[in-house]
């Protein structure tokens, strides 16, 4: 399997789950609020989390597997995910306050962070990786240079 369509099948199975956190968020407040709703918000999240994090290691082990240079991939991606983590953590406090607006607000907010997360993940192992190579080829063709 190909590191794009590994990406996808994470971004498959977590699709169910934000569809679900967008379909809570357009419900009225006092269904948003009900156990069973902040419980499936709860759900869809760690879920989410977890297909986001898998993702983000398989694209740093691979790009560590070539040699490109994963510290740089590691800390951007890393930022982009502890950014979606804390808006789910914004998700849970809003739920356990009983704010409905601003659970929805949240809700919204992670959904989208989530969905760029997934654009950043396969547009850096597409776009970025390949300039990445390039880059470390450049940089073994001027240790060649030097060496002579």
């Amino acid at each position: 399997m190909c590191m794009t369509d590994e990406l996808r099948q994470h971004h498959r199975r977590c699709a169910p789950h934000l569809t679900t956190l967008r379909v809570l968020a357009a419900e009225p407040g006092s269904v948003l609020l009900a156990p069973a709703s902040t419980g499936a918000v709860e759900r869809a999240l760690l879920v989410v989390l977890a297909e986001a994090e898998a993702a983000q290691d398989t694209v740093v082990g691979a790009v560590a597997a070539r040699g490109d240079g994963p510290s740089a991939a590691a800390r951007f991606l890393s930022a982009r995910l502890t950014r979606l983590r804390s808006a789910g953590d914004d998700v849970l406090a809003a739920a356990a306050a009983g704010d409905a607006p601003a659970l929805r607000r949240r809700l919204w907010m992670f959904n989208s962070l989530a969905e760029a997360m997934w654009t950043v993940q396969i547009s850096f192992w597409t776009v970025a990786t390949p300039l990445l190579a390039a880059a470390g080829r450049e940089r073994a063709s001027r240790r060649v240079l030097h060496e002579s």
